[in-house]
């Protein structure tokens, strides 16, 4: 929890080192889904260690010893993220469900797909990580009170607000005043 916790404060505030913590906490998490049935929860977290890898790679490159700046997703491209949140929930979710096996495969495989492209979001810096970052955990807070998994509960309401407070602090940045939500 404190690993998760550290990881999103020290992205919010555009640290590098908050990937290894991502890494400690997705590892973590790897296992914990496992043994609940989450699987593709499980796997979100094992692709999300090598998108962590690749965030880590693209904030440490700098171009002319400035770090990349905060910026908003294409309009285009968000339809092209949206389309695949949907195609993969359909996706993934019909291959959880088919198992027999996965705990609610549906919403399982569409908080998969909004943190799929939150955390690749994250890795380029576009503000809308933390709109999709809301969704994800949001969706996975439900499906953690459903199976009693209390102290994930907790970590993804304090994720749902550092999220919030990820959006307001890079929206100053982007805009240069206080936030609106906008798609």
């Amino acid at each position: 929890m404190v690993a998760g916790i550290t990881g999103v404060w020290l992205s919010i505030k555009e640290k590098i080192a908050a990937w290894a913590f991502f890494i400690t906490c997705y590892s973590c998490y790897v296992y914990i889904s496992y043994r609940s049935g989450l699987h593709a929860f499980m796997g979100m977290n094992i692709v999300f260690i090598g998108i962590s890898i690749y965030g880590w790679t693209k904030w440490s490159r700098q171009d002319d010893g400035v770090a990349s700046s905060v910026t908003r997703t294409l309009r285009a491209h968000l339809w092209i993220v949206l389309t695949c949140i949907a195609l993969g929930t359909v996706g993934i979710g019909y291959l959880l469900a088919s198992t027999g096996a996965a705990n609610q495969p549906y919403l399982d495989a569409f908080a998969t797909c909004c943190g799929f492209s939150a955390q690749w979001m994250l890795g380029r810096k576009q503000i809308e990580t933390w709109l999709f970052w809301i969704i994800s955990n949001s969706v996975y807070a439900g499906i953690f009170i459903s199976a009693g998994l209390w102290p994930s509960v907790l970590l993804f309401a304090v994720f749902i607000l550092l999220a919030i407070k990820g959006w307001r602090e890079w929206q100053v940045q982007v805009n240069g005043r206080t936030p609106t939500i906008q798609l």
